[in-house]
């Protein structure tokens, strides 16, 4: 009887242990089509079938034009949506809750050509995609993270590198 009982809550632990773990990627297949308005649900579940089959993520957007999901983990993806638009999608930690969680997912526009001028915007939302009007304060190591992700570029240098080409 013991052993049962036992066995019973060590299931009963770890479905609630998976049922807490969110990835990216349930995130992504959940995200509002207002969020990315390049991108349908079945654009989203299209991406990840053809990374599941190790094959090619592209897809034709909403707007006639080609996305690749070009990387995909447990914790972020990058999206190429055009040649002068990438989106970056980050599951981060927040020191204090936000709604009913820690975890809040980054989003990261990159706009520009890389080796060019590039510009940044970051908008923070809910895991129930609820849109952040605040930064949330993140934990040391995902702040940290971030910057390694948002590094924008230095304007002046790249005016001086083409002022003295000529």
């Amino acid at each position: 009887m013991k052993r049962i009982l036992l066995l019973s809550l060590l299931f009963v632990t770890t479905l609630s242990t998976m049922a807490d773990t969110l990835t990216i990627r349930q995130l992504f297949v959940e995200m509002p089509d207002s969020v990315i308005p390049y991108l349908s649900r079945n654009n989203r579940l299209d991406f990840l079938d053809f990374m599941d089959s190790k094959m090619t993520a592209e897809v034709t957007n909403d707007l006639g034009g080609k996305s690749v999901l070009t990387t995909l983990g447990d914790d972020s993806l990058t999206i190429r949506l055009n040649d002068a638009c990438t989106v970056e999608l980050l599951l981060m930690t927040a020191t204090e809750m936000v709604d009913d969680s820690k975890n809040v997912i980054c989003m990261v526009s990159t706009f520009g050509v890389a080796g060019e001028y590039q510009d940044f915007e970051v908008q923070y939302y809910t895991t129930k995609w609820r849109k952040l009007t605040t930064v949330p304060k993140l934990t040391e190591s995902h702040e940290k993270r971030l910057k390694e992700h948002v590094k924008p570029s230095n304007i002046l240098k790249i005016i001086n590198e083409k002022l003295n080409k000529y």
